[in-house]
């Protein structure tokens, strides 16, 4: 059986990647506490996404001070990733919060159009944005995702490092 992939399903695949992104970044959050993870989680449910993502960014700074052997340089490469990550969150919501319409290309390509208007009450407009959607238009949003998954990832083992120092996994651990 030959999958097709859709327009449809990559616009799927995106919000769950989305969720792995947050459910990092919550981990993430918990580690740097370093308190009773059940009340981390309960502080931090919640706070939206931007919100979680300036905590970590001050947590993040904060612990990297506190420690001594830990590389000052990471805050700035922390804070840099949190400030992708909030990009990452604007086009999540952009996609979550348009309403999209079934479109096939001149070639026979079936795709979607998505749509989107905001209120810009300081012009007195309403903006409308449109894009087109392929399945292949969503491969640099999924790009931009997985380098996030992979930074959130090497932060988390960095904290580990930081706060076991002395803990040596065998190999298969």
């Amino acid at each position: 059986m030959t999958t097709n992939i859709t327009a449809y399903y990559q616009l799927g695949k995106f919000i769950v990647l989305f969720q792995h992104v947050e459910a990092e970044i919550k981990e993430i959050l918990v580690l740097l506490a370093e308190a009773d993870n059940e009340m981390v989680r309960i502080l931090i449910n919640d706070l939206e996404y931007a919100k979680r993502l300036n905590t970590a960014d001050v947590l993040f700074s904060r612990f990297v001070d506190l420690r001594s052997g830990a590389d000052k340089s990471a805050k700035v490469e922390f804070h840099n990733l949190m400030s992708n990550l909030k990009k990452l969150g604007e086009r999540r919501n952009e996609i979550v919060h348009s309403w999209y319409v079934d479109w096939v290309t001149v070639d026979g390509e079936r795709g979607l159009i998505r749509e989107n208007s905001r209120n810009r009450g300081s012009k007195g407009i309403r903006e409308e944005q449109e894009e087109e959607l392929l399945p292949e238009s969503f491969e640099t949003d999924f790009a931009n995702l997985n380098s996030a998954l992979q930074l959130l990832n090497k932060f988390r083992l960095k904290i580990i490092d930081w706060l076991y120092p002395d803990l040596q996994l065998e190999d298969g651990d």
